[in-house]
């Protein structure tokens, strides 16, 4: 689990998630992000070795990331990443689906594997980085919380 219970971003007083879109097809990155934003997850995009230096600087809570880009390969930017933090959440979204690769970049740390070739639901998507934002529903949530003692105690 990466991140998420602990990093969040505020936008005009909304506390939301943090995601890193490291995409070169900026209209594919852009829809990503608008979906996002529609379920009030907040999306930085970042092509190739940008990436690695916004995920520097950015406190996320988890990376989208396209394996074919130019300058920088997707496994280089995963290794790069892994190295900063092995904890966050990182789903590949690629049109690359050579098993060996995958299973290469499995071994290095990837959270989820989604195809983004011509059959892609945007939907299955968002889901996917929605279940990895939020692990725990919010009765599990409350069922943990109910023993833990408050301040007012």
């Amino acid at each position: 689990m990466g991140h998420n219970l602990a990093l969040k971003y505020q936008w005009k007083g909304i506390v939301m998630n943090k995601v890193l879109i490291i995409e070169d097809e900026v209209s594919t990155a852009e829809a990503v992000q608008s979906a996002l934003a529609m379920d009030d997850i907040y999306a930085d995009i970042a092509p190739g070795k940008s990436g690695v230096e916004a995920f520097t600087s950015g406190n996320y809570d988890l990376v989208l990331l396209d394996l074919k880009m130019p300058g920088l390969s997707g496994e280089e930017v995963l290794a790069a990443i892994r190295k900063m933090d092995p904890f966050i959440d990182v789903i590949i979204y690629t049109n690359y689906s050579e098993f060996a690769d995958i299973k290469k970049l499995a071994n290095i740390g990837i959270d989820g594997y989604i195809n983004k070739g011509p059959k892609a639901d945007l939907a299955e998507l968002i889901a996917a980085i929605k279940e990895k934002l939020a692990p725990l529903s919010d009765e599990t949530i409350s069922e943990l919380l109910k023993d833990v003692p408050s301040s007012e105690d």
